[in-house]
């Protein structure tokens, strides 16, 4: 059983790809690669879940898409993914990230929900960290300081774990099918927001 993560960023830092097989021990780990060498390099790793740090498409429900209002709602933020704004430098991320989903969608159609085998899900590392410490990150501290006490790995070996959590069923979703959904590593979400330390919150842009 093998997960793949893949961090997505635009195209002139390259894209961060890390393989866990089911005991957790890295496989791969490659960084900055463009679309073509991600696409290829997983498929050749053939893993039974993929997942990728981007939004996988823009919003259809106003400025921001459900997914993103409800992980707000456990005190989680994100950058929001609005309508389609055309050519805007800002987001050409996303189109990369669009377009890793688009490349790998013959062999893992994107995950809407339920059962992530065969799949490619939109995850977010920060939400992955967050849900598994059961806290948000402290105020004034690193965001990967906060992660290397979960995983001593980048934010595609996040996606991986996510991955691997979902593939053994202990994963849930926010978002809107049709819209867009986030795969998170808990099988049961926090019925209020996640606090920091002394109730101050932490906000997280990806």
């Amino acid at each position: 059983m093998v997960s793949v993560g893949i961090d997505i960023a635009e195209p002139r830092k390259g894209l961060d790809l890390v393989a866990l097989d089911g005991e957790r021990n890295v496989l791969a780990s490659r960084g900055g690669m463009a679309v073509d060498e991600a696409a290829s390099a997983t498929l050749a790793l053939q893993p039974a879940v993929v997942c990728i740090d981007s939004p996988s498409g823009w919003s259809a429900s106003g400025r921001s898409r459900m997914a993103e209002r409800e992980l707000s709602r456990l005190g989680i933020q994100s950058y929001r993914t609005g309508p389609d704004p055309g050519d805007h430098p800002f987001y050409r991320w996303m189109r990369v990230g669009f377009e890793m989903f688009k490349r790998l969608a013959p062999a893992y159609p994107l995950y809407r929900g339920g059962d992530v085998t065969g799949r490619a899900a939109e995850v977010f590392p920060h939400a992955t960290a967050c849900l598994l410490a059961g806290h948000l990150r402290p105020p004034g501290t690193p965001k990967h300081t906060v992660r290397r006490q979960i995983l001593r790995r980048v934010d595609a070996a996040l996606g991986a774990l996510t991955g691997l959590i979902a593939l053994a069923g202990g994963h849930s979703v926010v978002g809107d099918p049709d819209e867009g959904v986030i795969l998170l590593p808990v099988s049961r979400l926090p019925p209020g927001p996640l606090r920091a330390p002394k109730r101050h919150q932490a906000q997280h842009r990806r």
